[in-house]
């Protein structure tokens, strides 16, 4: 059985540049807390952009996307508004 944390690293949220979900988050907790400062300090999103939102992700091929990720982080505290 995978725990969360071998579940973060794995878990590849930008397939363009192999980013995975551990990574976004460690991002944002070194304070990247907006889109455009996630992507610069990740590279997610820079390449095709359907990980960056449902919106540039017509054929929801991504679990779950970029902005949805900031919004979580935010509603749980660990980003400003």
């Amino acid at each position: 059985m995978s725990t969360i944390k071998e579940v973060e690293d794995i878990y590849v949220v930008c397939e363009c540049m192999d980013v995975t979900y551990g990574e976004i988050l460690s991002a944002i907790k070194e304070g990247h807390c907006t889109l455009d400062a996630l992507m610069d300090a990740t590279g997610a999103g820079t390449a095709c952009g359907k990980c960056k939102s449902r919106d540039d992700d017509p054929d929801e091929e991504r679990a779950i996307h970029l902005d949805e990720i900031l919004a979580m982080a935010k509603a749980e505290g660990n980003c400003p508004d």
